[in-house]
């Protein structure tokens, strides 16, 4: 029961935040804000989860999920709130951030919780990335049609229901941690006083590479999102077209998720993790040069499917490298590492692109991921295992 509780309340979270984001743009837009205010309000449910998400990680550690996944929930409720009885500048501003940290209050617990149930955890990763990625289709579309037919403040009350649903499916979870609290908490406070640092624990080679490789592949994601359409344009490709493709690799990414625990079981988590660098790195460097809109669909394709991989991987990988006690703060900080390299690599290579052009960008981005490839690439097992242990 834990497990589809938790499935429902991954895939409530992920359709009302991306539901949530495209509406607020559109409303603030219809009261006049202009795309600087607007870029600033989006930016601010990123800037926070990505200050606090390490520390958020320790609170789950020391708490319990339960006590956070209730804070969150409400948290998000309240943000929500906010702009439909009084929408302002300052309002957006405040509700998406506080939309941002209520996220990832929920979203470290979540996946906390999945690492926590036993058996086979690529399946339980795989399945709860899944049904995420069925959340962010399907969230646009329903909070974009409440916008359009009934209004904002209607669009609002309906994802404030949905998140309702998840605060009461929380009290059909039981033992949410997985272990008895009164011993869990006298765990973590002996684990206090010999806690070791986070980047001790991130002296594990698979622990390590999973969190660079995730953060290198997300942050490489939106990139890909915001400057694919301006490449585009540039090859003379219409809006429509390029939506098509857009749709069409997050179709890839859906797809390849299907198939996810089959291909582990195969190659290996961490082989699969670092070719998938490697083939989204070939595809930056070779679509600039596409020579037809054919070949653009099976580039973007690959590119969907590789990137489809790499988030539930990375996660999964540093869940299975980490003790049960400190996997809050670990999912943290790779969470912090997500934001950061989300904020600083298209930051870097929007600022080439102005420079020397857009597919500059492409191949500066694809050059960065082959260099890292080669970095976390798999070592040989005795060479693997004294790195785990070093």
């Amino acid at each position: 029961m834990n497990y589809y509780i938790i499935i429902l309340m991954n895939t409530i979270l992920i359709t009302t935040i991306t539901g949530i984001k495209p509406v607020v743009s559109l409303y603030a837009h219809s009261l006049g804000h202009s795309p600087q205010e607007i870029s600033m309000i989006i930016a601010s449910s990123a800037i926070f989860p990505a200050i606090l998400a390490l520390q958020i990680g320790k609170w789950v550690d020391h708490i319990g999920t339960r006590p956070i996944v209730i804070i969150g929930n409400v948290m998000f409720m309240v943000a929500l709130l906010l702009s439909a009885i009084y929408p302002s500048f300052l309002t957006f501003l405040i509700q998406l951030a506080m939309v941002g940290i209520a996220a990832t209050c929920l979203m470290l617990c979540l996946q906390k919780r999945i690492g926590s149930l036993g058996g086979e955890i690529d399946r339980a990763v795989a399945n709860y990335s899944l049904f995420g990625s069925i959340g962010a289709m399907i969230g646009p579309t329903i909070s974009s049609y409440m916008y359009d037919n009934y209004g904002y403040q209607v669009c609002i009350f309906f994802n404030i229901s949905l998140i309702a649903i998840a605060l009461s499916s929380e009290m059909g979870m039981r033992s949410a941690d997985g272990k008895d609290p009164l011993k869990t908490y006298g765990v973590q406070q002996s684990n206090l006083i010999v806690r070791e640092s986070i980047w001790t624990l991130m002296r594990n080679r698979d622990m390590r590479n999973g969190m660079l490789i995730g953060g290198l592949l997300f942050s490489n994601r939106e990139l890909f999102s915001v400057y694919f359409p301006l490449l585009a344009h540039n090859m003379g490709i219409s809006p429509t077209m390029t939506g098509v493709l857009l749709s069409f690799s997050g179709l890839t990414m859906l797809i390849i998720r299907f198939t996810q625990t089959s291909l582990v079981r195969s190659f290996g988590r961490m082989k699969i993790l670092t070719w998938s660098l490697f083939v989204t790195a070939i595809i930056y460097l070779i679509t600039p040069f596409s020579p037809s809109i054919v070949v653009l669909f099976v580039l973007i394709g690959i590119l969907g499917a590789s990137l489809g991989l790499a988030q539930p991987l990375s996660t999964s990988a540093v869940l299975e490298a980490t003790l049960p006690e400190r996997r809050g703060e670990v999912l943290g900080a790779q969470m912090t590492i997500n934001r950061v390299s989300q904020f600083a690599i298209p930051l870097i290579f929007g600022g080439i692109g102005g420079l020397i052009g857009v597919s500059a960008i492409f191949w500066g981005s694809g050059s960065v991921l082959m260099a890292f490839g080669y970095m976390t690439r798999p070592l040989p097992a005795h060479a693997d295992k004294t790195q785990n242990h070093s």
